[in-house]
């Protein structure tokens, strides 16, 4: 039978040659064994039939070469014990490994204590390390537990290499403690729950391990008790490059790092890990305490190429524990006993639900994993606890059997009831005997029948296997990476063709600069955005369509990816079909409880929520709410998303009071169980702060916008959409509390990156050039903020349409600039657009109707048409002062003004003339207390009054109203103030 090894290794090295060199290829390396030349040829064509979709002309990749002894030479290492480093001395090594010595050293000031101090090889640039290790110190500084060495100090010996000071811990490595000690399995799961809730802690302060394994994770007895300590936090990220061969193999090919912990991101160098990169590497550890081994062997690890130690981390599925297990035949005995129990025991023990904790937590896919550290451990101590795991797979024969290991008593009463009935139906047996013989006839038929099954099986797990990899790889796409590639591209490209023309390089310069200033002209996020969709996307839907009729689940998956990525790139109309697609799909073959459809049917509610349809949206942000609550539990990453969505559609829908407790849950939920700097709990922080402002409390929301910024800045990195969001947000902020001057830089900082960035038709860019024009309207900069409003407002138009709510605030402002340039009639019909459009999309009573309205109605007064604006303003005084007057004085105020200033217009009774004065008069105090008497809207409002007292002096002389006109107009007289702050 040929080893399942040894079909991958032919496999991969197959699948990497044109389909016509791969007959001969096989012909070599088979030997004519048939039996494994078809189980290759099979792996094959399901690699093909999945992979064909997305096939695209690629370019030569370049080779890596290993490199030579010449260029890695470094000097000799000569610290030693005895010798002084800084103000530590050494006092003897107590460790060595690829990336260097530890030494036991003794500092000498400004205290005098042992430490230990870790001293990196040399070839790594010393300044650029110890700029790593500073940029974390102070989170370092931070980590107070009492599972983790802290790390105190870095610098640089003489001889340029870097070093680290920790907390000297006695101890040793877990994996060799446990064996050591003869721990047993519950014995060994209570302490990794130790070494997680430590790895938690230090994800809450944003630190990340990088590089979690054995040597790493000290055992000591403490009071008669394993107590842990886990060592090297921060170091790893300081002394960190992306994986190549280069960094992979010294230059006499010795592997160095720990590749048999490293996870799948990890191993491909990718910059973007987060804390699941540990979840992943704990996994292995857990797997190792369970087993004895790693999940892939040391030895094929480390005697495999540089590719294919990549391929097998990102690629291959390692066996479960209990699988590997029961195949170590030889060393099965001694690993039993080890862990204080019998053989066939152990494998019972680990079968199920351990396999199933491990298992997720070594998920390649990093978003299948537990989402923190604390989500594993809670799911180890339902083990312990006898409790039904989280890793489970829902099926009810393992739900039954966890409920008769907890109630025992009570079934075992039941069980003798059913056998007494049992033993009164003794004369049905021979009936039963002779069926039973009538069907033994049929056995080889059904055993041809399950052989059949399980290739089937086979063939879809493999099928599963390739497209779930591809759908990674959709999911990785960056349109802005593409594009600045493409440019540079073409850059180089235009340089060589010059070149080998013979160009003169004086000419060649020239013409390069006016190359480039051509390019810049073009946004490349947007051309490699075209490009993909052009040449990537369409036909990949072609394919599915063609390619996976009979493959339900696949095909809803790969929709699903290609839904999710054109949602990222901002192209929502291409998104819709495919996930309309994917979700019914979903819902049929999986079932509506599973979390493959859960994420469908929120994916397609923040799909609508984001074209502007809230209400379309609402029922699937409700239905994944209360699913993901009954199916998942209350604490699970995917209920918390829920939770935050649900919240989030609230507040657009200006629904304020009732989305408050689902955002204050989500964050509360969010820093206790994903932890301080997690991205979930970034979101949360962010949208809490979006509902404080929309309920006019901006004092509230600043801390949690600061917050943000600061976590944003140094967690995700500046050009993150998320560090984006947050400096979006604090202009926001400060901008609605009228502070424009200091609002002005975070905006500006916003559009320029979102440009860059997200691309010119991002809806998010388009967000930035509105919010840009509407600051320096504010300011009274009204030339300047001209065409960033009819940019903003033409593109909103372009790219999202008439009726989304984003247009209408682009239509609103427009009309906003036209008002202050002092053109109503040219801004009476986008006040009228606004209006009407808000009045379809959000409803007669939304906060941004009313304003549309107060605003319409407004301008209609200065074009001399009382009558048309009363008409207007007065049937929704009720609901303006429901909607403005908690948080909104300044919106309540302008729309008391435009009604008060039309009824005073037409007032022809007393009556009518007291409801004006009533509503001037509540206007006045509230822009004076808001904006100061010297501003335009304080001024207008009295105009009005002057215009008022005027018209009732008219109308009923000698009441003295006559001298409250002229009192009033005395205040007209004091200077005005600037418009700016």
């Amino acid at each position: 039978m040929a080893s399942s090894e040894r079909v991958q290794n032919l496999f991969a090295g197959a699948s990497e040659l044109a389909p016509d060199r791969r007959a001969a290829y096989l012909d070599e390396a088979c030997g004519g064994d048939d039996a494994l030349r078809a189980k290759v040829e099979t792996l094959l064509r399901s690699h093909d039939e999945a992979s064909r979709f997305l096939s695209s002309p690629t370019g030569e990749a370049p080779t890596l070469s290993v490199v030579s002894a010449a260029a890695t030479a470094a000097a000799p290492v000569g610290e030693h014990a005895g010798m002084r480093i800084g103000p530590y001395k050494l006092l003897q090594m107590i460790g060595e490994g690829g990336f260097g010595s530890v030494f036991m050293a003794e500092q000498e000031r400004p205290v005098i204590r042992k430490v230990a101090l870790k001293i990196i090889k040399l070839g790594m640039d010393t300044r650029a390390v110890i700029a790593r290790f500073e940029a974390e110190r102070q989170a370092l500084a931070m980590m107070d537990h009492p599972n983790i060495a802290k790390v105190l100090d870095a610098g640089a010996t003489e001889t340029g290499r870097p070093y680290f000071v920790m907390e000297l811990c006695k101890g040793e490595a877990i994996v060799e403690f446990c064996d050591r000690n003869n721990l047993s399995v519950a014995e060994r799961l209570d302490l990794f729950a130790q070494v997680c809730a430590a790895v938690q802690h230090a994800h809450n302060k944003g630190i990340i391990h990088r590089d979690i394994k054995p040597s790493n994770v000290l055992v000591s007895m403490q009071d008669g008790h394993p107590h842990a300590k886990v060592i090297d936090f921060g170091i790893a990220k300081a002394t960190a490059s992306r994986l190549t061969e280069k960094t992979l193999f010294t230059e006499h090919r010795a592997l160095i790092g720990t590749p048999e912990y490293m996870s799948p991101e990890q191993a491909e160098g990718s910059l973007d890990i987060d804390t699941r990169t540990d979840v992943y590497s704990l996994g292995v550890l857990l797997y190792e305490l369970l087993t004895g081994t790693t999940p892939f062997s040391s030895k094929e690890l480390r005697s495999a190429a540089y590719a294919e130690i990549q391929r097998i981390i990102r690629e291959v599925e390692p066996p479960r524990p209990s699988t590997r297990l029961s195949a170590n035949t030889d060393t099965l005995p001694s690993v039993a006993a080890n862990r204080h129990t019998e053989p066939k025991r152990l494998g019972t023990i680990v079968r199920g639900e351990l396999d199933w904790i491990v298992m997720k937590a070594l998920e390649k896919d990093r978003q299948r994993r537990y989402e923190t550290t604390n989500a594993l451990a809670m799911d180890i101590r339902r083990y312990l606890a006898g409790e039904t795991v989280l890793a489970a797979p829902p099926g009810r024969s393992y739900r039954v059997r966890k409920f008769v290991r907890r109630n025992k008593g009570a079934v075992t009463a039941a069980v003798v009831v059913a056998a007494a009935l049992v033993l009164g139906m003794a004369g049905t047996s021979l009936a039963l005997k002779r069926a039973l013989d009538a069907e033994s006839g049929l056995s080889e038929q059904l055993a041809k029948t399950e052989r059949a099954q399980q290739a089937e099986k086979e063939r879809a797990d493999q099928l599963k296997r390739v497209s779930d990899f591809q759908a990674r790889m959709l999911g990785r796409i960056n349109t802005t990476t593409a594009g600045e590639s493409l440019m540079q591209d073409v850059r180089e490209r235009f340089a060589a063709v010059l070149e080998k023309a013979g160009v003169p390089e004086a000419e060649r310069a020239a013409q390069a600069r006016a190359l480039g200033d051509l390019l810049a002209r073009i946004n490349a996020t947007d051309t490699a955005a075209a490009m993909i969709d052009r040449t990537i996307l369409r036909p990949a839907i072609r394919a599915i369509d063609e390619q996976f009729k009979d493959d339900p689940r696949t095909d809803a998956s790969l929709r699903q990816s290609l839904a999710t990525l054109y949602l990222s790139i901002g192209l929502y109309e291409a998104a819709l079909p495919l996930q309309e697609s994917a979700l019914a799909t979903r819902r049929r073959v999986l079932g509506e409880e599973h979390t493959d459809t859960l994420a469908s049917v929120g994916n397609m509610g923040t799909l609508l929520a984001s074209q502007g349809r809230l209400e379309q949206a609402e029922p699937y942000v409700r239905e994944v709410l209360e699913k993901s609550r009954g199916v998942l539990g209350e604490d699970h990453p995917q209920t918390l998303a829920a939770l935050d969505n649900m919240g989030n559609l609230l507040r657009d829908q200006g629904k304020l009071a009732e989305s408050e407790p689902y955002q204050r849950e989500a964050l509360d939920k969010s820093r206790r169980l994903m932890g301080e700097e997690h991205q979930s709990t970034l979101r949360a922080l962010n949208n809490l702060a979006l509902l404080l402002m929309a309920q006019g409390k901006p004092a509230d929301a600043e801390p949690y916008l600061r917050e943000l910024l600061e976590k944003c800045r140094r967690v995700l990195g500046e050009d993150h959409w998320g560090t984006l969001t947050a400096l979006n947000n604090m202009g926001v902020l400060l901008h609605g509390q009228g502070k424009f001057e200091q609002a002005e830089p975070f905006w500006r900082e916003t559009m320029e990156k979102r440009r860059r960035v997200l691309g010119e038709d991002h809806p998010d860019t388009l967000s930035a050039i509105h919010n840009m024009g509407i600051l320096l309207l504010a300011r009274g900069k009204l030339a300047e903020a001209e065409p960033f409003l009819r940019e903003g407002l033409e593109k909103h138009r372009r790219v999202l349409g008439a009726d989304h709510p984003s247009t209408l605030t682009s239509i609103g402002s427009m009309a906003g600039l036209l008002h202050a340039q002092d053109k109503p009639e040219e801004a009476e019909p986008y006040w009228r657009e606004a209006m009407e459009g808000s009045r379809r999309v959000l409803g007669a009573d939304h906060p941004h109707t009313l304003v549309y309205i107060s605003n319409t109605g407004s301008v209609l007064l200065q074009r001399g048409r009382p009558r048309d604006a009363l008409d207007l303003l007065a049937p929704v005084e009720a609901a303006s002062r429901r909607a403005f007057s908690d948080g909104h004085p300044l919106h309540l105020a302008a729309y008391l003004t435009a009604l008060g200033g039309a009824r005073a217009a037409l007032g022809h009774n007393a009556d009518a003339l007291s409801l004006a004065e009533s509503n001037l008069l509540e206007a006045h105090p509230i822009f004076v207390r808001t904006q100061g008497s010297g501003h335009k809207d304080t001024r207008t409002c009295v105009r009005r009054l002057v215009d008022l007292y005027t018209a009732w002096h008219a109308a009923d002389p000698g009441k003295g109203y006559d001298a409250k006109a002229k009192e009033w107009e005395e205040r007209l007289e004091l200077p005005a103030a600037k418009d700016e702050e």
